[in-house]
């Protein structure tokens, strides 16, 4: 009986497995603070030989899932912890789009900003405003060199109110 009371708890924490995303992702912290919200945490993540899919839901409304491909991901994230005690009360904003992996710079605006899948999500406890949405209108400028990518991307959404409207990031590789 002792043997099982030790076997378990093994057992239980050893089939725990984590998933991770396909390709290798590089992290980086915001360097242009001035663009972060205040009193949030910014970060980005490249997701090499990956893909991103657009999927609904039951609801008809969409979600993203990074796949094994042939592109780069990019995922932008804003968030900021609630007040102390809430269980609700963490709010983020990401943004995700996808660039072919062989394409060197990149400038497109408004309607074409679908050819990279760009879609913003807005995740916390705001009901009617909650999900992710196509973006339809903004301006990206997408630079990338052997060691670097640069990122310069404004934008805007009718929908739904959102604190990030800027990303201007150099990101090593």
């Amino acid at each position: 009986m002792k043997l099982y009371t030790f076997l378990i708890p093994l057992m239980l924490i050893h089939a725990c497995k984590t998933t991770s995303s396909p390709g290798s992702a590089i992290i980086s912290d915001i360097q242009n603070i001035d663009l972060c919200p205040e009193a949030g945490k910014c970060d980005v993540r490249i997701h090499k030989n990956s893909s991103l899919t657009l999927k609904k839901d039951i609801t008809d409304s969409y979600y993203p899932v990074i796949e094994t491909g042939n592109n780069i991901i990019i995922v932008f994230e804003f968030s900021k912890k609630g007040p102390e005690g809430t269980a609700d009360g963490d709010y983020s904003e990401t943004i995700h789009f996808e660039v072919n992996e062989n394409v060197e710079s990149l400038h497109i605006k408004n309607e074409q900003l679908s050819q990279v899948n760009m879609l913003f999500g807005k995740q916390c406890f705001c009901r009617g405003e909650a999900g992710y949405y196509k973006v339809k209108r903004g301006n990206l400028i997408f630079r990338k060199s052997e060691n670097e990518i640069t990122i310069d991307l404004s934008f805007q959404l009718d929908k739904v109110t959102h604190r990030v409207t800027k990303i201007k990031e150099k990101i090593k590789l």
